[in-house]
């Protein structure tokens, strides 16, 4: 071979090894290219998937919208509450309106002290009683039918003066107040303590069947006794007379 051909020859191998190494180089870097275009897809699809929780998130916002809706339910019961609390005042005003409305009935004449509780009882009587004097110690109660309504009648004492009193055993009223010089020195009585008008009475009936029409606490001689009067179922009245203390009974015919 001539040295052209040979130099030839060379160059071709030289330009022919070239482009190998410049196709390799190509494809490497295709690959490399092919592999960075894949990881953004790969984080595209990863932000996607955050996308798609982001999704979840907004529903459960969305489930915290409910959440505040269930809240509005809340307040709906709160409301309910409102009105039922609404409710129980309006019954309440109902109930004091019919409370003010009725009018307490008064017992018939014939009534039975043993059996029938005045509207005002000894206890509310002697509470009016001292409310009217302003304070004062018991020494005399006693319940009976004065020809027109049932009337409490009691005594107190208050710093050395003696105060009478009537109230009306239907309405409460005070119908009549009048004082004196508390001359007597009666002991105080009780009408709970240590017998009360309830039991004097149980006894009085025990003693004597009857209708009780009418029964009194004072003290004679300084003994503090009942004086309950019956009326027999065969006729006529009878009073029976208990010691508070001994719970001794004495029939007084």
């Amino acid at each position: 071979m001539t040295p052209t051909t040979i130099r030839i020859r060379r160059t071709a191998r030289s330009v022919a090894a070239g482009a190998f190494v410049l196709a390799l180089a190509a494809g490497c870097g295709g690959a490399a290219d092919q592999g960075d275009g894949s990881s953004p897809a790969d984080e595209s699809g990863t932000s996607q998937e955050a996308g798609d929780e982001g999704g979840t998130d907004s529903a459960a916002s969305d489930d915290g919208g409910a959440a505040d809706g269930t809240t509005g339910e809340d307040g709906a019961d709160d409301e309910a509450t409102d009105e039922g609390a609404g409710s129980d005042a309006d019954n309440g005003e109902d109930t004091d309106d019919t409370a003010q409305g009725e009018t307490a009935k008064p017992l018939p004449e014939d009534a039975d002290l043993a059996t029938e509780e005045m509207p005002i009882s000894a206890e509310r009587a002697i509470e009016i009683a001292t409310e009217t004097v302003g304070g004062g110690d018991l020494v005399q109660i006693e319940i009976d039918h004065d020809d027109r309504t049932w009337e409490w009648e009691l005594e107190l004492v208050l710093d050395g003066t003696q105060h009478e009193l009537d109230i009306d055993a239907t309405t409460g009223e005070v119908t009549e107040h009048e004082t004196d010089d508390d001359d007597d020195r009666d002991p105080v009585v009780d009408v709970t303590s240590p017998l009360a008008y309830a039991d004097a009475i149980d006894l009085a009936l025990e003693a004597e069947p009857g209708r009780v029409t009418s029964w009194e606490l004072d003290s004679d001689d300084g003994r503090v006794e009942y004086q309950i009067e019956i009326e027999r179922s065969s006729g006529g009245d009878v009073d029976v007379e208990i010691d508070v203390e001994t719970r001794e009974v004495r029939i007084d015919d």
